[in-house]
């Protein structure tokens, strides 16, 4: 099998994101070593051009079992996914693991709930998408529109309680899932595929932009980056961005999260407010991240009034 065999499931006329009359993500699942794939998000924003498909999707096909990593952002995702699934093996997909609740990676539950399915998430993580999933989906048709969003719904559906870490086999496929309380989210899982030694970490890592914080425990998070790094792994899947390789390439994360959380905390320490930092101008250590700006305008006020009311 050639390297990172790029699987081309649509043949792409003129854009890699999709245009919105189609309802088509052209997605590109690439297959990273025998039967694990990844599908690549667009690594920028929720948009009306991406359609909210900004997160990595994985899957890995058994003899027996496929598992799903992440709905992704929709109905109509989901569905494509399950139809690029489909071309590759007519084996049941048995497992989604949604590795937390932020819409980008959940609001696809409700399609795998049509072919049954079983659901592994995390049971904070699910308390939030049952809590939440109803204001933000409104607010994400608000941003990009309700065709991207056609039949996507946010479904309770029967949960089976679990003890981590858990261990499944996909029939001579074995795989590990664990859970790490409190660090991106209150509860983010990462699934290690024991065959090819392939970690697939969620939001635990972001590669090639600026980290999102806005339920995060920084200190935890910190902590797991370093947990993560010390592991053994041939190839590493963050929720955004590409493909790692090399361990050098999660201390961006960190960087960035050790930053925007020391700065919070001085400020509510010194009664500085966001508007007077952003009035400084962007910070030079951050202006080499993709979508720094945003990212930084948006997290900070969100820390410091954290820290602020602690």
């Amino acid at each position: 099998m050639k390297f990172f065999n790029i699987i081309l499931f649509f043949i792409l006329n003129f854009y890699a994101y999709p245009s919105i009359s189609s309802n088509n993500f052209n997605l590109v699942p690439i297959e990273i070593s025998d039967n694990v794939f990844v599908i690549i998000g667009d690594n920028e924003n929720i948009s009306i051009e991406n359609g909210g498909a900004i997160s990595n999707t994985g899957f890995i096909i058994g003899d027996n079992y496929i598992l799903v990593i992440d709905a992704g952002p929709s109905y109509i995702y989901a569905s494509n996914v399950i139809d690029i699934i489909k071309s590759f093996s007519d084996l049941p997909i048995q497992y989604l693991v949604v590795t937390h609740h932020h819409a980008d990676h959940s609001f696809g539950i409700s399609r795998y709930l049509e072919i049954d399915v079983e659901i592994i998430i995390a049971p904070a993580e699910l308390k939030r998408y049952l809590k939440y999933g109803h204001r933000s989906l409104k607010q994400i048709k608000a941003l990009i529109g309700e065709d991207w969003l056609l039949d996507t719904k946010i479904n309770s559906f029967e949960y089976k309680v679990k003890e981590y870490p858990i261990s499944l086999n996909l029939g001579n496929r074995n795989i590990s899932i664990e859970l790490f309380e409190k660090g991106h989210s209150d509860g983010d899982l990462i699934i290690k595929d024991k065959n090819s030694n392939i970690l697939f970490v969620g939001d635990l890592i972001f590669n090639g932009r600026a980290p999102t914080v806005p339920h995060a425990n920084i200190n935890n998070w910190k902590n797991y980056i370093d947990i993560i790094s010390k592991r053994d792994w041939n190839y590493l899947i963050p929720g955004h961005g590409n493909i790692i390789k090399n361990k050098n390439e999660l201390l961006p994360t960190k960087n960035w999260i050790t930053f925007i959380d020391k700065t919070a905390k001085e400020a509510s320490i010194k009664g500085v407010s966001a508007l007077e930092i952003f009035n400084e101008g962007l910070p030079d250590f951050i202006k080499k991240y993709k979508l720094a700006k945003e990212t930084w305008y948006r997290d900070l006020p969100i820390l410091i009034d954290k820290y602020e009311f602690d």
